[in-house]
């Protein structure tokens, strides 16, 4: 007779993956803030670095230097926010706030783009490249907020010690949101440098994505650590842009000085979210 044979026990690797824990950044969350990376890099530092070649190496002519400027501040103060989930974000909740302005920022540039599509360098590999991006990131978005919301630990409760910080970011996101509306519908002889139509645009889909982010955070962020991500990017990206009037030359104004007050506004916001991040830590992003 055949002796019948015992199953082997279970080795390390015939076991399955352990879930992740509830409120973890999932794997692909992570990647897909990877690529936002590498491209906010590449664009940031061309933009901001060498705004005087845009007329021949980008999507769209951007005729003066100090616009292509200010639309690469925006891309390399998103590279602080991508670096930060990247390298040391593990919960979710620490970078909530991100995705709804991502998304408005998308559809902002992808509509610019279409109203103006006569402007662009269709013959140009990355002018497709641009517009697949902006048109691509809210569905992708979507699906990883969907994701992630399915397995979120519980919210939890507000924290007293961040009230001022979420009542001075709901006041100046509304006015940031007045700004944003107010470039794209076609104000752009108030700006305190000359601007297109296309151009006024462009920046104001910057402005609502701050304005969005800053929106939100007064809505729903609730611990210390969630502060972080979104005023260390607030941060960088107001001192990138007060450093414009002086590397391009803008003549003093007026507006210019109102457009100073406002980003000096910011700054200080961000300094003050920041220390009570710090003042009242709680552990890792």
């Amino acid at each position: 007779m055949f002796s019948k044979r015992l199953p082997l026990p279970a080795g390390p690797h015939d076991l399955p993956a352990p879930a992740p824990p509830a409120g973890a950044l999932h794997a692909v969350s992570r990647v897909g803030v990877v690529i936002l990376l590498v491209l906010a890099v590449f664009n940031g530092a061309f933009l901001y670095g060498l705004p005087t070649l845009t007329g021949a190496e980008y999507a769209w002519v951007i005729a003066t230097p100090v616009n292509a400027a200010f639309l690469g501040a925006g891309y390399l103060a998103g590279t602080v926010a991508t670096a930060l989930v990247v390298f040391a974000t593990r919960s979710w909740r620490s970078l909530r706030v991100l995705p709804l302005p991502l998304v408005v920022l998308s559809v902002g540039l992808l509509a610019a783009t279409l109203l103006h599509a006569d402007k662009f360098r269709w013959d140009y590999p990355l002018t497709w490249v641009w517009t697949a991006v902006y048109a691509t990131v809210p569905f992708v978005v979507a699906v990883l907020w969907r994701r992630q919301e399915r397995v979120a630990s519980r919210a939890p409760a507000f924290h007293p010690g961040l009230r001022g910080v979420r009542i001075a970011s709901a006041a100046l996101g509304s006015v940031l949101m007045v700004v944003a509306l107010a470039l794209y519908a076609g104000a752009v002889e108030l700006w305190p440098w000359p601007l297109t139509p296309l151009l006024g645009q462009a920046l104001g889909s910057w402005y609502a994505l701050v304005a969005t982010a800053l929106l939100v955070c007064a809505r729903s962020m609730r611990r210390p650590v969630e502060a972080v991500i979104p005023y260390a990017t607030l941060l960088t990206w107001s001192l990138l842009l007060l450093l414009l009037p002086l590397l391009h030359g803008v003549t003093f104004s007026v507006e210019l000085g109102v457009w100073i007050a406002l980003h000096v506004a910011l700054v200080t916001l961000s300094a003050a979210a920041l220390l009570a991040a710090r003042r009242l830590h709680e552990g890792r992003l």
